[in-house]
Protein backbone atom coordinates (compact mmCIF):
# COMPACT_ATOMS: atom_id res chain seq x y z
CA UNK A 1 0.00 0.00 0.00
CA UNK A 2 1.56 3.35 -0.95
CA UNK A 3 0.04 4.64 2.41
CA UNK A 4 1.72 2.14 4.04
CA UNK A 5 5.34 3.31 2.88
CA UNK A 6 4.34 6.64 3.23
CA UNK A 7 3.73 6.11 6.73
CA UNK A 8 7.18 4.50 7.51
CA UNK A 9 9.36 7.81 5.78
CA UNK A 10 8.13 10.29 7.59
CA UNK A 11 9.85 8.79 10.88
CA UNK A 12 13.05 8.56 9.24
CA UNK A 13 12.68 12.22 7.73
CA UNK A 14 11.83 13.64 10.89
CA UNK A 15 15.20 11.50 12.40
CA UNK A 16 17.44 13.56 9.87
CA UNK A 17 16.02 16.75 10.23
CA UNK A 18 16.57 16.30 13.91
CA UNK A 19 20.18 15.65 12.94
CA UNK A 20 20.32 19.18 10.60
CA UNK A 21 21.48 16.42 7.79
CA UNK A 22 19.93 18.93 4.72
CA UNK A 23 21.20 16.60 1.77
CA UNK A 24 20.24 13.22 3.32
CA UNK A 25 16.61 15.47 3.68
CA UNK A 26 16.20 16.70 0.56
CA UNK A 27 17.27 13.20 -1.06
CA UNK A 28 14.37 11.41 1.24
CA UNK A 29 11.70 13.83 0.25
CA UNK A 30 12.56 13.81 -3.15
CA UNK A 31 12.24 9.80 -3.38
CA UNK A 32 9.28 10.08 -1.21
CA UNK A 33 7.45 12.78 -4.02
CA UNK A 34 8.92 10.99 -6.93
CA UNK A 35 8.68 7.54 -6.31
CA UNK A 36 4.99 6.81 -7.94
CA UNK A 37 3.33 8.06 -10.62
CA UNK A 38 0.80 9.94 -8.80
CA UNK A 39 1.36 10.95 -5.26
CA UNK A 40 -1.77 11.62 -3.69
CA UNK A 41 -2.45 14.77 -2.42
CA UNK A 42 -2.66 13.37 1.57
CA UNK A 43 1.18 13.54 1.51
CA UNK A 44 1.96 16.54 0.01
CA UNK A 45 -0.01 18.36 2.61
CA UNK A 46 1.65 15.77 5.13
CA UNK A 47 5.18 16.86 3.95
CA UNK A 48 4.28 20.68 4.19
CA UNK A 49 2.81 20.29 7.89
CA UNK A 50 6.00 18.28 8.88
CA UNK A 51 8.45 21.29 7.02
CA UNK A 52 5.64 23.67 9.64
CA UNK A 53 7.04 21.99 12.71
CA UNK A 54 11.03 22.39 11.75
CA UNK A 55 12.80 25.04 13.90
CA UNK A 56 15.67 25.82 11.14
CA UNK A 57 14.71 28.07 8.43
CA UNK A 58 17.65 27.41 6.04
CA UNK A 59 15.44 23.32 5.96
CA UNK A 60 12.24 25.00 6.04
CA UNK A 61 13.36 27.02 2.63
CA UNK A 62 15.00 24.10 1.27
CA UNK A 63 11.90 21.46 1.75
CA UNK A 64 9.60 24.22 0.80
CA UNK A 65 10.94 24.97 -2.71
CA UNK A 66 11.20 20.97 -2.88
CA UNK A 67 7.28 21.52 -2.90
CA UNK A 68 7.04 24.38 -5.23
CA UNK A 69 9.18 22.35 -7.83
CA UNK A 70 6.90 18.87 -7.20
CA UNK A 71 3.58 20.98 -7.22
CA UNK A 72 4.82 22.90 -10.45
CA UNK A 73 6.08 19.63 -12.47
CA UNK A 74 2.43 18.10 -11.48
CA UNK A 75 0.24 20.89 -11.44
CA UNK A 76 -1.02 21.36 -7.83
CA UNK A 77 -1.48 24.94 -7.58
CA UNK A 78 -2.63 25.45 -4.36
CA UNK A 79 1.19 24.30 -2.51
CA UNK A 80 2.60 26.33 -5.38
CA UNK A 81 0.47 29.08 -3.41
CA UNK A 82 1.18 27.77 0.07
CA UNK A 83 4.85 27.08 -0.71
CA UNK A 84 5.52 30.30 -1.97
CA UNK A 85 3.69 32.00 0.68
CA UNK A 86 5.88 30.20 3.79
CA UNK A 87 9.01 31.25 1.03
CA UNK A 88 8.21 34.67 1.33
CA UNK A 89 7.33 34.76 5.19
CA UNK A 90 11.00 33.34 6.14
CA UNK A 91 12.43 35.29 3.50
CA UNK A 92 11.42 38.71 4.14
CA UNK A 93 13.26 38.63 7.79
CA UNK A 94 16.48 38.91 6.04
CA UNK A 95 16.65 43.24 6.56
CA UNK A 96 19.00 43.39 3.92
CA UNK A 97 17.34 42.00 0.66
CA UNK A 98 13.52 43.74 1.55
CA UNK A 99 13.64 44.69 -2.31
CA UNK A 100 13.86 41.12 -3.64
CA UNK A 101 12.05 39.56 -1.03
CA UNK A 102 9.09 42.25 -1.24
CA UNK A 103 9.01 41.30 -5.01
CA UNK A 104 9.25 37.72 -4.60
CA UNK A 105 6.05 38.31 -1.81
CA UNK A 106 4.07 40.14 -4.72
CA UNK A 107 4.11 36.62 -6.92
CA UNK A 108 2.10 34.97 -4.15
CA UNK A 109 -0.59 37.16 -5.14
CA UNK A 110 -0.61 35.78 -8.39
CA UNK A 111 -2.34 32.22 -7.27
CA UNK A 112 -4.48 34.52 -4.27
CA UNK A 113 -8.02 32.99 -5.41
CA UNK A 114 -5.89 29.55 -3.61
CA UNK A 115 -5.24 30.59 -0.54
CA UNK A 116 -7.67 31.10 2.65
CA UNK A 117 -9.05 34.26 3.34
CA UNK A 118 -6.68 34.75 6.87
CA UNK A 119 -3.78 33.64 4.55
CA UNK A 120 -4.68 36.42 1.94
CA UNK A 121 -5.43 38.77 5.16
CA UNK A 122 -1.86 38.28 6.26
CA UNK A 123 -0.09 38.46 3.07
CA UNK A 124 -1.69 42.03 2.27
CA UNK A 125 -1.22 42.77 5.77
CA UNK A 126 2.71 41.78 5.24
CA UNK A 127 3.55 43.29 2.13
CA UNK A 128 1.57 46.40 2.67
CA UNK A 129 4.09 46.76 5.95
CA UNK A 130 6.85 46.02 3.41
CA UNK A 131 6.27 48.58 0.97
CA UNK A 132 5.96 50.88 3.76
CA UNK A 133 9.20 49.73 4.72
CA UNK A 134 10.84 50.50 1.37
CA UNK A 135 8.37 53.92 0.96
CA UNK A 136 6.58 52.35 -1.69
CA UNK A 137 3.73 54.49 0.04
CA UNK A 138 1.11 53.94 -2.53
CA UNK A 139 1.57 50.73 -2.96
CA UNK A 140 1.52 50.57 0.69
CA UNK A 141 -2.14 52.08 0.44
CA UNK A 142 -3.16 49.77 -2.73
CA UNK A 143 -2.27 46.27 -0.30
CA UNK A 144 -3.30 47.92 3.08
CA UNK A 145 -6.58 48.46 1.62
CA UNK A 146 -7.06 45.02 0.23
CA UNK A 147 -5.89 43.67 3.27
CA UNK A 148 -9.11 45.32 5.28
CA UNK A 149 -11.19 43.41 3.10
CA UNK A 150 -10.29 40.22 4.27
CA UNK A 151 -12.61 38.68 6.14
CA UNK A 152 -10.31 36.76 8.98
CA UNK A 153 -7.79 39.98 9.16
CA UNK A 154 -7.68 40.09 13.46
CA UNK A 155 -8.16 43.05 15.13
CA UNK A 156 -4.58 43.81 16.30
CA UNK A 157 -4.09 43.51 12.31
CA UNK A 158 -6.61 45.64 11.25
CA UNK A 159 -5.70 48.65 13.75
CA UNK A 160 -2.36 48.11 12.48
CA UNK A 161 -3.32 47.77 8.84
CA UNK A 162 -5.15 51.28 9.45
CA UNK A 163 -2.23 52.82 11.04
CA UNK A 164 -0.41 52.26 8.30
CA UNK A 165 -2.80 53.80 5.94
CA UNK A 166 -2.90 56.89 7.86
CA UNK A 167 0.75 56.93 7.84
CA UNK A 168 1.29 56.24 3.97
CA UNK A 169 -1.42 58.57 3.19
CA UNK A 170 0.11 61.75 5.31
CA UNK A 171 3.86 60.58 3.62
CA UNK A 172 1.68 61.41 0.09
CA UNK A 173 0.72 65.01 1.24
CA UNK A 174 -3.13 63.86 1.52
CA UNK A 175 -3.90 64.80 4.80
CA UNK A 176 -7.48 64.50 5.01
CA UNK A 177 -7.52 60.71 4.49
CA UNK A 178 -4.40 61.04 7.06
CA UNK A 179 -7.05 61.97 9.15
CA UNK A 180 -9.79 59.71 7.98
CA UNK A 181 -8.02 56.95 9.51
CA UNK A 182 -6.55 58.47 12.18
CA UNK A 183 -9.64 58.66 13.40
CA UNK A 184 -10.52 55.17 12.83
CA UNK A 185 -7.33 54.03 14.25
CA UNK A 186 -8.33 55.96 17.70
CA UNK A 187 -11.27 53.42 18.08
CA UNK A 188 -9.08 50.79 18.86
CA UNK A 189 -7.74 50.16 22.75
CA UNK A 190 -4.13 48.30 22.45
CA UNK A 191 -1.69 50.13 24.45
CA UNK A 192 0.51 51.37 21.64
CA UNK A 193 -2.84 53.13 20.17
CA UNK A 194 -2.61 56.61 21.95
CA UNK A 195 1.12 57.37 21.41
CA UNK A 196 1.05 56.66 18.01
CA UNK A 197 -1.78 58.25 17.33
CA UNK A 198 -0.39 61.60 19.19
CA UNK A 199 2.18 61.12 16.73
CA UNK A 200 0.03 61.50 13.72
CA UNK A 201 -1.82 64.27 15.34
CA UNK A 202 1.70 66.39 15.79
CA UNK A 203 2.55 65.64 12.06
CA UNK A 204 -0.38 67.01 10.89
CA UNK A 205 0.55 70.08 12.87
CA UNK A 206 3.79 70.20 11.58
CA UNK A 207 2.21 69.73 7.65
CA UNK A 208 0.18 72.51 8.24
CA UNK A 209 2.43 75.03 9.45
CA UNK A 210 1.63 74.50 13.08
CA UNK A 211 5.13 73.56 14.31
CA UNK A 212 5.19 75.27 17.84
CA UNK A 213 1.24 73.05 18.61
CA UNK A 214 3.70 69.97 16.95
CA UNK A 215 6.44 70.20 19.45
CA UNK A 216 3.61 71.29 22.27
CA UNK A 217 1.99 67.91 21.79
CA UNK A 218 4.76 65.89 21.70
CA UNK A 219 6.89 67.24 24.32
CA UNK A 220 4.25 66.94 26.94
CA UNK A 221 3.67 62.88 25.79
CA UNK A 222 7.62 62.45 26.15
CA UNK A 223 7.98 61.34 29.28
CA UNK A 224 4.97 58.58 28.81
CA UNK A 225 6.52 57.25 25.81
CA UNK A 226 6.74 53.48 25.50
CA UNK A 227 9.45 51.85 24.15
CA UNK A 228 7.03 51.11 20.71
CA UNK A 229 6.75 55.11 20.26
CA UNK A 230 9.52 56.99 21.78
CA UNK A 231 12.01 56.43 18.89
CA UNK A 232 9.61 58.17 16.88
CA UNK A 233 8.70 60.46 18.94
CA UNK A 234 12.48 61.43 19.76
CA UNK A 235 13.42 61.73 16.00
CA UNK A 236 9.75 63.83 15.04
CA UNK A 237 11.23 66.43 18.11
CA UNK A 238 14.95 66.98 16.86
CA UNK A 239 13.27 66.94 12.92
CA UNK A 240 10.90 69.94 14.50
CA UNK A 241 13.76 71.80 16.36
CA UNK A 242 16.04 71.58 13.37
CA UNK A 243 13.83 73.29 11.77
CA UNK A 244 13.09 75.99 14.20
CA UNK A 245 16.82 76.37 15.17
CA UNK A 246 16.08 75.28 18.52
CA UNK A 247 19.70 73.82 18.74
CA UNK A 248 20.13 73.35 22.88
CA UNK A 249 16.79 71.78 23.26
CA UNK A 250 18.36 69.50 20.98
CA UNK A 251 21.13 68.06 22.97
CA UNK A 252 18.40 67.12 25.95
CA UNK A 253 17.03 64.84 23.47
CA UNK A 254 20.29 63.37 22.28
CA UNK A 255 20.88 62.56 26.14
CA UNK A 256 18.29 60.12 25.53
CA UNK A 257 20.49 57.86 23.48
CA UNK A 258 21.27 55.48 26.16
CA UNK A 259 17.56 54.54 26.34
CA UNK A 260 17.36 54.52 22.75
CA UNK A 261 19.81 51.92 21.91
CA UNK A 262 19.21 49.61 25.08
CA UNK A 263 15.34 48.73 22.95
CA UNK A 264 15.65 45.62 20.79
CA UNK A 265 13.93 47.01 17.71
CA UNK A 266 12.99 43.67 14.98
CA UNK A 267 11.01 45.31 12.37
CA UNK A 268 13.33 47.19 9.44
CA UNK A 269 11.28 49.97 10.10
CA UNK A 270 12.35 50.85 13.48
CA UNK A 271 16.20 49.87 12.67
CA UNK A 272 15.50 52.57 9.81
CA UNK A 273 14.19 54.70 12.58
CA UNK A 274 17.12 54.08 14.65
CA UNK A 275 19.74 54.84 11.36
CA UNK A 276 17.22 58.18 11.29
CA UNK A 277 18.28 59.21 14.58
CA UNK A 278 22.02 58.92 13.73
CA UNK A 279 21.54 60.96 10.62
CA UNK A 280 19.58 63.62 12.45
CA UNK A 281 22.71 63.72 15.20
CA UNK A 282 24.77 64.10 12.21
CA UNK A 283 22.44 67.50 11.07
CA UNK A 284 22.98 68.39 14.90
CA UNK A 285 26.30 68.27 14.86
CA UNK A 286 26.79 70.19 10.74
CA UNK A 287 24.76 72.66 12.66
CA UNK A 288 26.91 73.39 15.87
CA UNK A 289 29.90 73.34 13.24
CA UNK A 290 31.33 69.80 14.72
CA UNK A 291 31.76 68.97 11.27
CA UNK A 292 33.91 66.19 11.73
CA UNK A 293 31.52 64.70 14.09
CA UNK A 294 28.82 65.07 11.93
CA UNK A 295 30.28 63.25 8.47
CA UNK A 296 30.89 60.35 11.37
CA UNK A 297 27.29 60.32 12.30
CA UNK A 298 26.27 60.56 8.46
CA UNK A 299 28.48 57.52 7.54
CA UNK A 300 26.97 55.43 10.71
CA UNK A 301 23.63 56.17 9.60
CA UNK A 302 24.39 55.06 6.18
CA UNK A 303 25.80 51.71 7.63
CA UNK A 304 22.22 51.62 9.25
CA UNK A 305 20.42 52.06 6.15
CA UNK A 306 22.29 49.53 4.61
CA UNK A 307 21.42 47.25 7.18
CA UNK A 308 17.83 47.33 5.93
CA UNK A 309 18.17 47.89 2.26
CA UNK A 310 17.19 51.64 2.38
CA UNK A 311 19.63 52.39 -0.51
CA UNK A 312 18.20 55.56 -1.44
CA UNK A 313 18.88 57.08 2.03
CA UNK A 314 21.65 55.36 2.18
CA UNK A 315 23.32 57.30 -0.36
CA UNK A 316 21.37 60.53 1.06
CA UNK A 317 23.86 60.01 3.97
CA UNK A 318 27.21 59.76 1.53
CA UNK A 319 25.77 62.89 -0.37
CA UNK A 320 25.86 64.89 2.82
CA UNK A 321 29.41 63.86 3.44
CA UNK A 322 30.46 64.52 -0.06
CA UNK A 323 28.32 67.58 0.30
CA UNK A 324 30.08 68.87 3.55
CA UNK A 325 33.19 68.48 2.37
CA UNK A 326 32.77 70.15 -0.74
CA UNK A 327 31.61 73.00 1.14
CA UNK A 328 34.11 73.04 3.52
CA UNK A 329 37.01 73.31 0.68
CA UNK A 330 34.94 76.28 -1.27
CA UNK A 331 34.06 77.91 1.60
CA UNK A 332 37.31 77.65 3.95
CA UNK A 333 35.68 76.49 6.76
CA UNK A 334 33.46 78.78 6.80
CA UNK A 335 31.18 78.22 9.80
CA UNK A 336 28.41 80.60 9.12
CA UNK A 337 27.99 79.53 5.54
CA UNK A 338 27.72 75.70 6.57
CA UNK A 339 25.14 76.37 8.93
CA UNK A 340 23.21 78.95 7.42
CA UNK A 341 22.78 76.77 3.82
CA UNK A 342 22.55 73.48 5.62
CA UNK A 343 19.62 71.50 4.59
CA UNK A 344 19.14 67.34 4.45
CA UNK A 345 17.54 67.62 1.35
CA UNK A 346 19.95 70.13 -0.97
CA UNK A 347 23.13 70.37 0.47
CA UNK A 348 25.35 68.18 -2.52
CA UNK A 349 24.09 70.07 -5.85
CA UNK A 350 26.69 73.15 -4.66
CA UNK A 351 28.03 74.35 -8.34
CA UNK A 352 24.14 75.93 -7.96
CA UNK A 353 24.73 77.53 -4.76
CA UNK A 354 26.20 80.75 -6.19
CA UNK A 355 23.75 81.35 -8.42
CA UNK A 356 20.89 80.09 -6.52
CA UNK A 357 21.25 83.03 -3.58
CA UNK A 358 22.21 85.44 -5.89
CA UNK A 359 18.54 84.79 -7.64
CA UNK A 360 16.50 84.44 -4.54
CA UNK A 361 18.26 87.41 -2.88
CA UNK A 362 17.36 89.52 -5.82
CA UNK A 363 13.77 88.22 -5.36
CA UNK A 364 13.90 88.25 -1.72
CA UNK A 365 11.23 91.58 -1.72
CA UNK A 366 8.51 89.65 -2.54
CA UNK A 367 8.42 87.25 0.76
CA UNK A 368 9.41 87.77 4.86
CA UNK A 369 11.97 85.37 6.21
CA UNK A 370 15.86 84.71 5.61
CA UNK A 371 16.88 84.49 2.27
CA UNK A 372 20.16 81.74 2.81
CA UNK A 373 16.33 79.17 3.66
CA UNK A 374 15.20 79.61 0.29
CA UNK A 375 16.18 78.66 -3.15
CA UNK A 376 14.50 80.81 -6.11
CA UNK A 377 12.99 78.48 -8.51
CA UNK A 378 11.46 81.36 -10.79
CA UNK A 379 7.93 82.76 -11.62
CA UNK A 380 8.08 84.36 -7.96
CA UNK A 381 8.08 80.43 -6.25
CA UNK A 382 11.01 79.48 -3.84
CA UNK A 383 11.78 76.02 -1.82
CA UNK A 384 11.96 76.49 1.83
CA UNK A 385 15.32 74.22 2.56
CA UNK A 386 14.55 73.73 6.35
CA UNK A 387 11.03 72.76 6.21
CA UNK A 388 10.42 71.89 2.91
CA UNK A 389 7.47 73.46 1.28
CA UNK A 390 6.88 75.71 -1.66
CA UNK A 391 5.66 79.47 -1.53
CA UNK A 392 4.93 82.28 -3.32
CA UNK A 393 3.35 85.80 -3.48
CA UNK A 394 -0.23 84.12 -3.02
CA UNK A 395 0.17 80.63 -0.71
CA UNK A 396 2.45 78.07 1.07
CA UNK A 397 1.88 74.39 0.08
CA UNK A 398 3.86 70.86 1.70
CA UNK A 399 5.32 68.70 0.02
CA UNK A 400 5.71 65.07 0.80
CA UNK A 401 9.33 63.14 1.03
CA UNK A 402 8.99 62.10 -2.69
CA UNK A 403 7.54 65.41 -3.62
CA UNK A 404 11.00 67.04 -2.24
CA UNK A 405 13.39 63.55 -3.75
CA UNK A 406 11.69 64.44 -7.20
CA UNK A 407 12.37 68.33 -7.12
CA UNK A 408 15.79 67.90 -5.29
CA UNK A 409 16.92 65.48 -8.52
CA UNK A 410 15.90 68.32 -10.99
CA UNK A 411 17.56 70.69 -9.19
CA UNK A 412 20.87 68.61 -8.83
CA UNK A 413 20.11 67.99 -12.49
CA UNK A 414 19.26 71.46 -13.52
CA UNK A 415 19.17 71.95 -17.59
CA UNK A 416 19.64 68.12 -17.67
CA UNK A 417 17.11 65.75 -19.51
CA UNK A 418 16.30 63.15 -16.83
CA UNK A 419 14.52 60.18 -17.61
CA UNK A 420 11.93 58.35 -16.36
CA UNK A 421 14.29 55.10 -15.54
CA UNK A 422 16.71 57.46 -13.04
CA UNK A 423 13.92 58.74 -11.48
CA UNK A 424 12.68 55.33 -10.79
CA UNK A 425 15.77 54.33 -9.51
CA UNK A 426 16.43 57.44 -7.23
CA UNK A 427 13.26 57.41 -5.44
CA UNK A 428 11.70 53.60 -5.91
CA UNK A 429 14.87 52.31 -5.87
CA UNK A 430 13.91 50.26 -9.57
CA UNK A 431 10.62 49.44 -7.42
CA UNK A 432 7.97 51.64 -9.50
CA UNK A 433 6.54 51.69 -13.05
CA UNK A 434 6.65 55.11 -15.36
CA UNK A 435 2.98 55.85 -14.33
CA UNK A 436 4.29 55.86 -10.92
CA UNK A 437 6.17 58.91 -12.35
CA UNK A 438 3.88 60.70 -14.24
CA UNK A 439 1.34 60.62 -11.18
CA UNK A 440 4.08 62.01 -8.77
CA UNK A 441 5.14 65.21 -11.49
CA UNK A 442 1.81 65.70 -11.97
CA UNK A 443 1.64 66.43 -7.91
CA UNK A 444 4.93 68.21 -8.20
CA UNK A 445 3.77 70.66 -10.70
CA UNK A 446 0.45 71.35 -8.89
CA UNK A 447 2.04 71.99 -5.88
CA UNK A 448 4.89 74.20 -7.24
CA UNK A 449 1.57 76.93 -9.14
CA UNK A 450 3.47 78.69 -11.80
CA UNK A 451 6.68 77.64 -11.09
CA UNK A 452 5.66 74.25 -12.97
CA UNK A 453 6.68 75.67 -16.03
CA UNK A 454 9.85 75.01 -14.67
CA UNK A 455 9.62 71.54 -15.91
CA UNK A 456 9.62 70.26 -19.20
CA UNK A 457 8.68 67.01 -20.65
CA UNK A 458 10.08 65.88 -23.56
CA UNK A 459 8.99 63.94 -26.34
CA UNK A 460 11.82 61.51 -25.92
CA UNK A 461 10.54 61.05 -22.86
CA UNK A 462 12.15 62.39 -19.35
CA UNK A 463 11.79 65.75 -17.90
CA UNK A 464 14.05 68.90 -17.77
CA UNK A 465 14.15 71.90 -15.16
CA UNK A 466 14.91 75.21 -16.43
CA UNK A 467 14.43 78.48 -14.03
CA UNK A 468 12.63 81.33 -15.38
CA UNK A 469 12.76 84.77 -13.87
Amino acid sequence: MVEDKIDSLFPIQKELIDENNLPEVIKVINETLYSYEEVPLQLVKRLYDLIATIKETTIQLALYQSIIDYSRTHGIILYIAKGLLQTYLIERDDFTKLRSTYESGKRVLFFEEFLTNEELGMIYYKLATHAYNLYLFEESIELGEKALEATACNTRMTANTICGLSNSYYQLGQYELTEQYLTRYKEFSFPEVKDNAIGIEAMLHSAKGNNYVAISILQDNLPQCGDFTLLHTVNHLITLYLQSKYLSVIQKLLQMEKRLFSITYTTPFKKAELAHFIKLKGDYYIHIEQIEDGMKYYLDAATGYAKVDLTSKESECFRLIRGTEAICKLRGQNSTFLKDSYTHNLISPLTNYTSTYDNTNQHQHHLKGDSKDLIYLGHNTYLHLHELYIQDEHSRRNLSNRECELLNLLLENEGKIIQKTQIISSIWNDAADEGSVSVLMTRLRKKLGKAAKTIQGRKQGGYIFKKFS
